[in-house]
């Protein structure tokens, strides 16, 4: 068989299409062997020349990043940035797990189940179960599609409603069930917190709503001012607050990692209960509200809670709760960090003329929070190790 890499199809001096296999252009008379070799070097330095450039700006991003993460890591009292290999920590995603596997990892957190503290590991996890859990329930919110759509059976419409709300968070909720190292809460509470930490935040903010005035323009054109979005980001961040330590004290729960997972919990429930609303209320676009609020949910109230209970717990430490705690300055850092991130998505400024690459930005944003204090919750397992 020839070999077309060999084959020019233009000519790179006049842009003839070349049909035969002469050694010259039939336009321009060229060399076609010349012509090649001159293409060829052309492209070589070119990205000779685009080497240190690639290199220089994957070095800015990295600077970025260091810069970002060792300001963020002083507040937890650690030092130096936060390295975080994402293709080691996803690494089992794509990797062929049993059932037993799944089983193992669900049942953590029992009297008998919750491991001692030489068994627990301060490296980063690799979560998985995660991934199986979205893929089950989009393929079921998927089937729900098609049967309301497609089949034309409105029956399915109220599971196109609970699964498409309830997805993402719930698989995000286990995400960070995984990552708790020290294995030591139960999927059974877990979900207790979900479900009824989900219902009590929401609550407890429509109370405080009612402390909160809004602008005139709000009011009349639906358009929310800055003052409007921060008091929506204040309000709903201490609703979902004001449960987090609910249940942390109810526990005196004292690991960081504890901490991010029951505000996970907490943020998951108001954000599956808060979506599940907004999709009824969606009418013809039932589905694109659906799709929309599942794909930016995985930067919404699950992290921004997750990331208050962390700090919370972070502050608290071994001692019980007292509210003094929340005066500490480093706790504020984070708490106020979810507030501006909550005012931002909501404003919905559009970053080079899209809102969806706003949302991505707060999205990595707010994760890359999350993961410091995960570095934090991971170096106080070393601590507690070493005695």
């Amino acid at each position: 068989m020839a070999n077309n890499s060999d084959k020019i199809n233009f000519c790179v001096n006049c842009g003839e299409r070349l049909t035969t296999q002469s050694n010259f252009c039939p336009k321009c008379g060229k060399p076609i062997k010349q012509l090649k070799s001159v293409s060829n070097n052309a492209s070589g330095m070119r990205l000779t020349q685009m080497g240190p450039a690639l290199n220089q700006k994957a070095a800015e991003h990295s600077s970025i990043w260091q810069s970002a993460t060792t300001a963020l890591n002083h507040y937890t009292g650690e030092t130096g940035p936060v390295n975080i290999n994402l293709k080691n920590l996803f690494s089992e995603v794509f990797k062929r797990h049993s059932q037993n596997e799944a089983e193992e990892i669900f049942i953590a957190g029992t009297v008998t189940t919750t491991p001692t503290v030489s068994e627990i590991s301060a490296d980063w996890g690799r979560p998985w179960l995660f991934s199986r859990i979205l893929m089950f329930f989009g393929a079921i919110f998927m089937l729900l599609v098609y049967i309301a759509a497609d089949m034309g059976n409105s029956n399915a419409i109220p599971g196109v409603i609970m699964i498409g709300a309830f997805t993402v968070p719930f698989s995000a909720l286990v995400f960070f069930f995984e990552m708790n190292t020290y294995r030591n809460i139960s999927f059974y509470e877990v979900l207790k917190v979900f479900f009824l930490g989900g219902a009590l935040s929401l609550f407890v903010t429509l109370f405080l709503y009612q402390f909160v005035s809004f602008s005139v323009q709000n009011q009349v054109y639906g358009m929310m001012t800055w003052s409007d979005t921060i008091s929506v980001g204040i309000v709903e961040e201490l609703g979902k607050l004001f449960i987090v330590i609910y249940f942390v004290r109810r526990k005196n729960y004292q690991y960081i990692l504890n901490g991010i997972l029951i505000g996970a919990a907490v943020g998951g429930g108001f954000a599956a209960f808060e979506t599940a609303g907004y999709i009824y209320n969606s009418g013809n676009l039932l589905l694109q509200t659906a799709l929309l609020r599942a794909a930016i949910a995985i930067g919404g109230h699950v992290v921004w809670a997750a990331i208050s209970g962390g700090a919370l717990v972070m502050v608290k430490k071994s001692e019980r709760f007292n509210y003094h705690q929340l005066l500490i300055p480093n706790f504020w850092v984070f708490l106020g960090s979810v507030i501006v991130l909550h005012a931002l998505w909501d404003k919905g400024i559009e970053l080079m003329g899209s809102l969806m690459i706003t949302y991505i930005t707060l999205i990595v944003v707010a994760w890359l929070i999350a993961f410091v204090l995960i570095n934090a919750g991971l170096k106080q397992v070393s601590r507690i190790k070493q005695g």
